[in-house]
């Protein structure tokens, strides 16, 4: 048998594996990846795109704190546009249509070129502990492979079987082969897992589409990227767009038809699917009354003649696609390159991680991605960047990161994972976070990057780019807040030119900027700052002070739920002696334990008084034993 000896493994090539693999090496750990087919590492298996509200702004934490997919969908963007642009600063996020190739080689590279991380084609069959602590990993080849720390990045590639009306095959997304053996292997070990469902959509040859009674998108004419470091680039002259259409009459009366043939119905398929990407068979089930449903035609690359279409995934019989697809507009000739399907997972309850994603039972297992029961790439990334920084600090013996939910949508996506139960694939969304008015795009540098400074993946030149970043905005700010300006002939014609709100009374030019219209544009034109700023800045400077009293009383909102989250309950706190504590509660205090009172009054079920009565017993407890020390 080979061995060898590592400070972290990661089992896994999809985002979560690629991200977790990246960090642990680059913060100095010696680092394995095993990848299942090295060939398909970073796969796009549905929609080729990268981004939108919430999953947008993930991309952008994880390139704050020193992760790699923000750039990679750079590298591989074809069209790019802002989404939410109506609904406030606070939602306003980038979606970008990527080339899965180039997504992927992007990844490849920067995977076989890190120094620390050694990356090898190999199937792992379990995780091997001593004693009650991770010590490596047994693979296919007959390899033994030994660690301070394993990240298990298993995706749908756990105990994956894909379903097409009566037929079902074991397999892992696109034909790829899937793993039975680890998903096993955890369960010995006492780590409970469950199953979910997700689909996919048939992919159509785009020399058999007509487009012409279709509505095309284009990307945005002004420079954008995702990466906080990135050269922002328009992708208006590459000839790609997407195109807006509808189902017909005719889909509703194949899928009325054929309904009864669809696994989601027999019952050979029993686990939940994405609430909010459900398949053609699901809104036609769920939503009867609605005769047509959008879909988007997705061409996936430049160089390749496939096209995916979004909003129309399936798990029916390959006959009925035909027939499906032939109804949809322009569509009558289309010819399907690969079929629709819903493939079915094992994953693992959540609600046994800690909030670094390591596992309660057994230290030093972390778990990131899909397998902890979320649905997309960037769910998957940011999940990956997180836990392969932790595996990297408990390998060295340092604090972890941990991030509140006030910080990032990374920390709301691993305390809403950690502490509510997952039946269904997890999508982050701007709903599920009550503070996302200080989780902007705009300020991601001011929220995060100090954590990619702390572990070191955020260094050199990156760091002195934001450094000073942060002291031109903050310049800008005190500059407005101090600088007045007072009603004149001047003042009113340029109010006019931008259609503002005409100057009344003297104030403050930060006060001007909450008056109806007005925009920095015409504030730089009144009181130019000298300061050469970039668009990123000046979006910054101006969300900052037109919503400066909403961002104030958000902050003492998250403060004060911040008292709760810092009042720590020890792992092993007896919740049989919290008296008063209702029968539900206290089940679920004991199957989840919180790590703190603020978790605690988040887990589905317990109230705030359950969460009161803990409260005095902790503090009970807390003063007994400064007494005695006292003694």
């Amino acid at each position: 048998m080979f061995n060898d000896e590592y400070d972290v493994i990661v089992i896994g090539g999809g985002h979560a594996g690629c991200e977790a693999a990246l960090s642990s090496s680059r913060m100095g750990c010696r680092t394995l990846m095993l990848n299942l087919n090295v060939d398909n590492t970073a796969m796009m298996p549905c929609n080729p795109s990268i981004g939108g509200p919430a999953k947008g702004h993930l991309v952008r934490e994880v390139s704050a704190l020193g992760g790699e997919q923000a750039r990679a969908a750079d590298a591989s963007t074809l069209m790019i546009r802002w989404l939410n642009t109506s609904k406030g600063a606070a939602v306003r996020a980038l979606r970008a249509q990527c080339d899965p190739w180039l997504y992927s080689t992007y990844y490849r590279k920067a995977l076989t070129r890190q120094e620390n991380l050694d990356v090898h084609q190999d199937e792992a069959l379990g995780v091997v502990i001593n004693g009650d602590k991770v010590s490596g990993v047994r693979t296919r080849h007959g390899s033994m492979y030994h660690a301070r720390a394993v990240v298990v990045c298993g995706g749908v590639y756990m105990a994956g079987r894909v379903f097409m009306g009566d037929v079902s095959f074991s397999s892992g997304p696109m034909g790829q082969t899937n793993s039975q053996s680890l998903p096993k292997s955890l369960g010995h070990l006492g780590i409970k897992t469950g199953k979910m469902r997700t689909d996919t959509t048939p992919r159509l040859n785009i020399n058999t589409i007509d487009f012409s009674g279709m509505t095309p998108q284009l990307s945005e004419d002004e420079p954008l990227c995702f990466d906080l470091w990135g050269n922002s680039r328009t992708y208006t002259n590459t000839g790609y767009a997407c195109w807006f259409s509808r189902t017909t009459e005719e889909t509703y009366g194949i899928l009325e038809r054929n309904i009864s043939r669809s696994p989601l119905v027999t019952g050979r398929v029993e686990a939940s699917g994405p609430r909010y990407c459900p398949s053609i068979e699901d809104k036609f089930l769920r939503f009867p009354e609605h005769r047509t449903h959008p879909v988007v035609f997705e061409p996936v690359s430049l160089n390749t003649d496939e096209v995916y279409v979004q909003n129309f995934s399936t798990s029916l019989p390959y006959d009925v696609q035909v027939e499906m697809v032939h109804s949809l507009p322009g569509c009558k000739n289309a010819k399907i390159i690969k079929p629709g399907y819903g493939i079915e997972y094992t994953y693992i309850l959540p609600g046994q991680l800690k909030h670094t994603l390591e596992s309660k039972k057994i230290p030093g297992l972390f778990c990131a991605g899909q397998v902890n029961g979320t649905s997309g790439y960037e769910e998957a990334a940011a999940q990956g960047l997180l836990a392969g920084i932790n595996a990297a600090v408990y390998a060295k013996g340092e604090e972890p990161v941990i991030l509140g939910r006030d910080e990032g949508y990374l920390g709301v996506l691993v305390d809403d994972l950690t502490t509510k139960d997952t039946s269904e694939p997890y999508r982050m969304l701007t709903g599920r976070c009550e503070h996302r008015l200080l989780m902007r795009w705009d300020n991601v540098h001011r929220r995060l990057v100090h954590y990619g400074i702390r572990t070191g993946l955020v260094s050199g030149e990156r760091r002195a780019f934001i450094e000073a970043r942060l002291e031109r905005e903050d310049k800008e700010i005190s500059r407005l807040n101090s600088t007045k300006i007072s009603p004149s002939p001047e003042v009113e014609e340029l109010c006019r030119k931008y259609d503002a709100e005409i100057l009344a009374d003297t104030m403050t030019l930060s006060d001007f900027l909450k008056h109806k219209g007005v925009t920095y544009s015409l504030i730089a034109e009144l009181s130019p700052s000298g300061l050469d700023l970039t668009r990123e800045e000046v979006s910054h400077v101006e969300t900052e002070l037109r919503y400066t009293g909403y961002i104030e009383r958000e902050t003492r909102n998250a403060e004060r739920m911040k008292h709760l989250d810092g009042a720590k309950i020890p792992p092993d706190f007896d919740y049989d002696t919290v008296k008063g504590l209702r029968a539900e509660s206290r089940q679920k205090l004991k199957e989840y334990r919180p790590e703190s009172l603020g978790n605690a009054l988040r887990i589905s079920g317990v109230t705030p008084v359950d969460v009161q009565l803990i409260s005095v017993i902790l503090s009970r407890n807390e003063r007994m034993m400064k007494a005695n020390n006292d003694d």
